[in-house]
């Protein structure tokens, strides 16, 4: 055990000033003994602390009057020896020191016990708080996912049907063009054959055959008929200017909050440990035990 304080005189020499405390043998030694010390075998791993660095152990005494602490003052709330009730706390509310230690300490451990309760209630909502959140996190990116492949199949089957229908109404009118070009080179082939023999004609002297040649040429120009010029298909595709923020109103929002949004304190009487919930402080709340004053103290600031 520590002495209490410095000694006069060295403990070993009893000639010089002991201001140097070895920790393992409880000795106060002057500077010479405390070399001499050192240097033999099994005191060299020993630790001394100077005087200046030593606290002196608090006395159990009343400093004023000497005499041993026995009651406690509730109003001062301090320890009082059997003269200080009579001299500087006669009207205080005041108890027997055993007494007031025994309730303290019961008040202390309920205290504790509470504050212990309450951190570990807390660290339990983090911690099923925290799987909740990253679970809730988790589901939200699945049905963000699932949104984008939703969207992503739209416009898939929506080109697909485009083109589609590209496709085979483009084949059905390639297919009608290729027809008329067809009766368009008929009719060239006999207006071809109609010039050739028209050619022919105008080599012949006798003008009775010539007639004839000719009526033949005009009956089969007539037979062949004018067609009408063809209306050209044509096909375009209009685009739509659709801008990147249009895309991304056609998803939903992200939601961040907490689970309320009323904010409240939760205080805690110092006497009774009671705990409540108030949007106000708590001063209009009325006076619990036997306690004159009270103090109710903020504990945290709940969502």
């Amino acid at each position: 055990m520590m002495a209490q304080s410095s000694s006069k005189s060295c403990d070993i020499c009893m000639n010089g000033a002991g201001n140097n405390y070895c920790k393992q043998c409880d000795q106060w030694m002057c500077e010479n003994c405390k070399t001499l010390h050192l240097r033999s075998k099994i005191c060299r791993n020993h630790s001394f602390l100077s005087e200046s660095k030593i606290v002196p152990e608090e006395s159990p005494l009343c400093k004023e009057h000497n005499e041993n602490f026995i009651f406690y003052c509730v109003d001062c709330g301090i320890p009082i020896c059997k003269m200080c009730i009579v001299k500087n706390h006669k009207n205080h509310y005041t108890s027997e020191i055993n007494e007031s230690t025994q309730e303290l300490q019961v008040e202390v451990k309920k205290f504790m016990d509470s504050r212990i309760k309450c951190v570990k209630t807390n660290l339990d909502k983090i911690e099923q708080g925290t799987v909740k959140y990253q679970s809730d996190i988790n589901e939200a990116i699945c049905v963000i996912t699932e949104d984008g492949k939703q969207m992503k199949q739209w416009i898939d089957q929506k080109v697909k049907a485009l083109i589609t229908s590209l496709e085979e109404k483009g084949t059905a009118n390639l297919k009608a063009l290729s027809l008329i070009r067809t009766d368009f080179q008929n009719d060239l082939e006999k207006f071809q054959k109609c010039q050739t023999a028209f050619t022919e004609s105008q080599k012949l002297a006798d003008v009775t055959k010539l007639l004839t040649q000719l009526k033949h040429i005009k009956s089969e120009l007539d037979i062949a008929g004018e067609k009408q010029s063809p209306v050209m298909s044509t096909v375009k595709y209009y685009k739509k200017n659709v801008s990147e923020r249009e895309i991304f109103i056609l998803f939903g929002d992200l939601s961040f909050r907490k689970q309320s949004e009323k904010t409240l304190f939760r205080y805690q009487c110092d006497h009774c440990w009671e705990e409540r919930l108030s949007e106000n402080n708590p001063t209009s709340w009325p006076i619990h035990g036997r306690f004159l004053f009270l103090r109710w103290f903020f504990l945290k600031e709940e969502k």
